[in-house]
This record gives structure tokens, C-alpha cells and sequence, in this order.
């Protein structure tokens, strides 16, 4: 058995895309918050709400790409910065499940 980090998006945020824009809101008794996502952005935030892990993310995103050996790596670590902009927002729920 391992564990994997089970990543989710918190239920008070909504994306709304816009064109090639994405908008995240959050709206609660804190005043509404707001700010923009690109297209990875939004690719990576909807994997989050379907449930994927942060390898998935990334896989998905270098197929996506179709990605050089080289450019997976970039990709990674593209990955880790937005999963540690969304922590540090308090956006991202995380979990330790066994496997």
C-alpha cells in the first residue's frame, strides 16, 4: 500500500469560462473574490474537479500538448506552481488515501 494525494477544488469556488478566459469566483459572507485563469489554467482546474492527481494532471496535460520529453518536465513543474498558487489562495482540499 501507498499513498496518493487526493487533490479537490473547495465547493464555494465556481469557474466560469469566457471565451479563451476562465473566471474563478468565490462569493460568501468575506465579499466576492475574483480572478482570471488562462487556458491551462482551466485545464488543470477541471481535472481537479474531476478528481485527478497531480501525476494525472500532468499526463493529461503533456498528452494534450504532446509534449517533448523535455517539455514534461516543464510541464511538471508548471503543475506543482499552479497546485501551490491554489494552496496558497486556501482554494485546494488535500487528502493522504491509501492504495
Amino acid at each position: 500500500m501507498y499513498g496518493v494525494i487526493c487533490m479537490k477544488i473547495k465547493n464555494e469556488w465556481k469557474l466560469k469560462k469566457m471565451g479563451e478566459l476562465a473566471v474563478v469566483t468565490r462569493s460568501d459572507n468575506e465579499g466576492s473574490i475574483l480572478f482570471a485563469l488562462n487556458e491551462t489554467g482551466a485545464f488543470l482546474w477541471e481535472g481537479l474537479m474531476a478528481g485527478l492527481t497531480r501525476k494525472e494532471l500532468q499526463e493529461k496535460l503533456c498528452a494534450e500538448y504532446e509534449a517533448t520529453a523535455e517539455e514534461e518536465q516543464l510541464i511538471a513543474e508548471d503543475v506543482e506552481e499552479f497546485l501551490a498558487q491554489l494552496r496558497s489562495k486556501n482554494i485546494l482540499e488535500e487528502d493522504e488515501a491509501q492504495i
